[in-house]
């Protein structure tokens, strides 16, 4: 890593997490972990659709003059 903090940062954090999961069962773990991969795979679906949104070519708006109708 470029940095040492952060080096060190990702390593408390996966300590952390390591501690804080210590008691929870196997399949729990399992379970977390695909929720985590669901979680950024529907962030990326979201951000390939914006993508795709930013390459289509942008409509062409004309303004129209309206008239004030008289009563």
């Amino acid at each position: 890593m470029k940095y040492k903090w952060m080096e060190h940062l990702a390593q408390a954090w996966d300590a952390f997490i390591e501690e804080a999961f210590s008691f929870v069962p196997e399949e729990t773990k399992k379970h977390v972990k695909n929720a985590r991969k669901e979680m950024l795979l529907a962030l990326k679906s979201i951000i390939e659709k914006r993508i795709e949104e930013l390459e289509k070519p942008k409509k062409e708006i004309k303004k129209v003059k309206v008239e004030k109708a008289e009563a």
